[in-house]
């Protein structure tokens, strides 16, 4: 499979119709997906979709489905969702700035709103056979107040060598506006290695580095690198148990703005055959500590953060290719300077485009 897909992908044709497996009608996808016969895997793929299989083994799949839609025309995702706190702002209605207790009033409405996020995804090969992939994506969450509307835009090109585990080596440039202006800036380049076992497990790492560049907070420039490693254990056919731990640091011109930041996140699948739902599930504590005094609140900032995920899905449902879920999040922050202290819960109902 690695050196000649194509010999493969005929080994696989005629050993898949002596048997009728569904573990060879997965390589036998994969192995036209590798050749770049993308048309005839996607046939594959989504035969195999319908039938009864583990969890890890569909997530998979739907990830080669994922990678084909980019290449044949575009990945898209949409969702609706309420907010309970849009801004990220405090709770807190007092606060002290150099031994002054002081009242707070945000700027922006503090009321719950509802948002829509649309985000789509597309590449090309550049040279047939080459790994070599131009990729644009662009991300849209808009509310009602315009103030929290954030749009991201990302262009890039990889190169990916694929077979029985993955990595590639990503050069990227990456925009983010929020309110309507331009946030930051975000040259980077990036990797990521995914090593898969033969009882379905994985494991793998990521690696980011790049510079950032706010327009109106030039104390922020600076630059950000971040690590992570994960694992994602099959426990049974229909249970899995994943943890990650990551890293970064993001120096800051001024030190007062820089900081270290580390994360630990656990989580699970959890399907059930007859019904085909799954629900998942992510817990993550999240830290971060900054260098020195902040200038205007007169402290050194350290913060503590959780992060709750729950995700309810029919994985055998699929409308037009898509796949809805309902995706539930809560999110807090705890700060050593109560301003930045802050929570919120969002969830709603999301449809991924699966093929």
């Amino acid at each position: 499979m690695g050196s000649d897909p194509n010999k493969a992908a005929s080994i696989f044709s005629e050993l898949y119709a002596a048997t009728q497996a569904v573990r060879v009608q997965l390589e036998f996808a994969r192995s036209l997906y590798l050749a770049g016969r993308l048309a005839e895997a996607k046939t594959q793929f989504i035969d195999v979709l319908n039938k009864p299989i583990p969890i890890v083994v569909r997530d998979k799949v739907e990830w080669y489905m994922s990678e084909i839609q980019k290449q044949q025309s575009f990945k898209f995702v949409f969702g609706v969702f309420q907010d309970s706190n849009p801004g990220f702002i405090t709770s807190a209605r007092t606060v002290s700035i150099l031994g002054q207790t002081l009242s707070y009033q945000p700027a922006q409405s503090t009321q719950s709103e509802t948002a829509l996020n649309i985000g789509a995804e597309a590449e090309r090969e550049l040279l047939p056979k080459s790994g070599i992939y131009a990729q644009i994506g662009a991300n849209t969450v808009t509310y009602r107040t315009e103030a929290f509307n954030k749009q991201t835009y990302d262009a890039s090109v990889t190169k990916r060598w694929e077979g029985y585990n993955y990595k590639d080596l990503k050069v990227g440039y990456q925009t983010m506006y929020f309110g309507g202006y331009t946030l930051y800036n975000n040259p980077y380049i990036s990797t990521r290695f995914v090593f898969n076992g033969s009882n379905q497990d994985y494991y793998g790492f990521n690696a980011k580095t790049g510079t950032l560049n706010y327009p109106s907070y030039t104390y922020l420039n600076g630059s950000q690198s971040i690590v992570s490693g994960f694992y994602n254990h099959n426990i049974t056919r229909n249970l899995t148990a994943y943890f990650e731990l990551g890293a970064d640091t993001t120096p800051a011109t001024q030190p007062a703005y820089s900081s270290h930041g580390t994360y630990a996140t656990v989580g699970t699948q959890i399907a059930q055959d007859s019904t085909h739902l799954q629900a998942s599930l992510k817990a993550s504590l999240l830290q971060r500590n900054y260098w020195e005094s902040d200038p205007f609140w007169g402290q050194v900032r350290r913060d503590a953060g959780q992060l709750y995920f729950f995700s309810l899905t029919k994985r055998n449902l699929y409308i037009l290719g898509l796949r809805p879920s309902i995706d539930i999040t809560y999110q807090a922050n705890n700060s050593t300077i109560p301003f930045f202290t802050y929570n919120k819960l969002f969830g709603g109902i999301f449809f991924k485009n699966v093929y």
